[in-house]
Formats: C-alpha cells, sequence, structure tokens
C-alpha cells in the first residue's frame, strides 16, 4: 500500500467545515453506510458533564467486515467504541444521544439489558485483563454466567474451541488449571480473545489490542483476526497506521470528535478526500 505525500496541515476549523460539506443530502458521508448492516450508529453524540466528545456521528458497520477506527489521540474513537456496547453507561456523567442500532433493534431504548447486549458484543481492551483464576475458568467464565451450557462436557469443548481458534491450545493444553497471570504477555492478551469468543459474540470490539505486545505477538493476533472475522463483525480502534492498512477492510477517521471520513482502507490511505485525513496519515500530526 502507497502512503501518500506529506501535505502542509489545514487550519482545524476550517477542514472540519470542509468535511462537513462532503455530507450528502441525506446527511450521510459518502462511505457511511452499507447494505444490511450488523450496527449502525445514528446522530450519536456523547457528552462526559458538559464536555461533548462526539458529535453526530452516523455510520454502518457491515457484517464479516473489519473496521479500523483512526485518529489522534483524544478524538473520540474509544468513545465510539465504548458506546457500542453501552459501557459508558457505568461512567458517572456521561449521556448519550442519538441511537445505536443492532440487529435491526435500538440499543439504547427502555428495557434493553446491557449484560445481554455485551454478551453478543464482546470487548478486547487494550492491555491484556485476564481474571486472577486459571486458564480454563477464564474461559470458561462468560458460558457458565450465561448459562450457554448443561454440562461439563459442553464446557470443556468450548475452553477448548475457543481455545484452538486463538492459537493458544498447543500451548497451554497441558497447564489448563495453572494461573492465566502465569503467561506472556501475548499470550495473555489471545486468552482474553478466547474468553470473548466463548460466548459467541456476534460483533467484537477492539480497543488497542496490540499496543503493549512485541511484533510476533502482534502479527499472531492480526492473523487471528481475520479468522474471526469469517463469523463475526469486528471494530478496531488503532493508532498504528500499517496495523489498520494491513488488517481493515474500512477505515473511519475520527477528529475532535467529528467523523470526518469512511471507506475502503485503500481509498482512505491512497485517496483521501478530505486534507485532514491525509495530514494525519502522512504524519503531520496524531
Amino acid at each position: 500500500m502507497v502512503f501518500l505525500r506529506r501535505a502542509e496541515p489545514p487550519q482545524s476549523s476550517s477542514a472540519l467545515a470542509a468535511a462537513s460539506a462532503t455530507q450528502s443530502s441525506s446527511g450521510f458521508l459518502p462511505g457511511a453506510l452499507v447494505d444490511r448492516p450488523r450496527l449502525s450508529a445514528r446522530d450519536i453524540s456523547v457528552y462526559y458533564a458538559d464536555v461533548q466528545a462526539i458529535t453526530n456521528v452516523s455510520m454502518d458497520v457491515a457484517q464479516h467486515e473489519i473496521l479500523a477506527l483512526i485518529g489522534p489521540s483524544g478524538c473520540g474513537k474509544t468513545t465510539l467504541l465504548r458506546t457500542f456496547n453501552r459501557m459508558n453507561d457505568s461512567v458517572r456523567g456521561c449521556r448519550v444521544t442519538g441511537n445505536v442500532i443492532f440487529d435491526g433493534e435500538p440499543i439504547y431504548r427502555k428495557g434493553v439489558d446491557p449484560v445481554a447486549l455485551r454478551a453478543r458484543m464482546g470487548i478486547v481492551f487494550q492491555k491484556p485483563n485476564p481474571f486472577p483464576k486459571s486458564i480454563y475458568d477464564n474461559v470458561a467464565y462468560g458460558p457458565r454466567l450465561h448459562g450457554l451450557v448443561d454440562r461439563q462436557a459442553e464446557l470443556d469443548e468450548v475452553v477448548e474451541a475457543s481455545l484452538q481458534r486463538t492459537g493458544l491450545w498447543n500451548e497451554v493444553k497441558d497447564r489448563l488449571h495453572k494461573p492465566a497471570l502465569s503467561l506472556s504477555g501475548g499470550q495473555q492478551q489471545r486468552l482474553c480473545i478466547a474468553r470473548t469468543i466463548a460466548i459467541a459474540p456476534e460483533i467484537i470490539l477492539m480497543d488497542e489490542p496490540c499496543s503493549a505486545l512485541d511484533p510476533i505477538a502482534t502479527a499472531r493476533i492480526e492473523s487471528l483476526m481475520r479468522e474471526l472475522a469469517r463469523n463475526h463483525s469486528i471494530i478496531i480502534v488503532t493508532h498504528n497506521m500499517q496495523q489498520a492498512a494491513r488488517v481493515s477492510d474500512r477505515t473511519a477517521y475520527f477528529h475532535e470528535g467529528h467523523l470526518i471520513e469512511i471507506g475502503t482502507t485503500d481509498q482512505i490511505f491512497t485517496t483521501p478526500e478530505q486534507s485532514l485525513t491525509e495530514d494525519y496519515i502522512t504524519g503531520r500530526y496524531g
């Protein structure tokens, strides 16, 4: 993939205005909508007390795609990711307007159970966070909690299948009842992914899952992402431009809480339409 030459950075306010002007008559940015979306954000704004972190974001997530969210620190990527499965509900003073539609149902309507929602939309965090339990019990935790299995043999099958899919089984099959914290950092992150997929989520959210990993562990996670995308939609927040270019099908660029541009990853990285996008990708700021 060829990256563009550096350009002179524009003034942020005028560039934001230019990006807003590209919206179609329907109010959506080009490339924001897809046929038969798995997940849709509509006019999402997020506030922390009086501070607005996200401004009127509308976009779709396709089935079986990897969508990368990129942009400078503090631009709202992680806030939006946490909005998708209502993790911001637990943040004091956080307020969300607009809606997120998941499989045709608005997730912010009254009566939606956030815990049940998160079982369908798992999240992997920036830093590996295995529970202080055994390797086996980490993976078995979700199926037990949600009552997904009735017999021990079924649970054993789920644990093994999840570890197989993350490439961990052969590395840990002889020490399943050893502490998860005894694993290396890369193994712990793959264990957290195994724990996530053990409850068969439909969407996997990833918040910089490789930022603390070495190149070998990162390559394993990226290969795993492509494998998981066969059965899941994946939304990944990353500051690593090369990673976004390698693994994602589409890329969305954010700036100061605004969705500036969204399109195929090849288009965003080679022929972006917005100067703010070009300046970030070519390293003028961020």
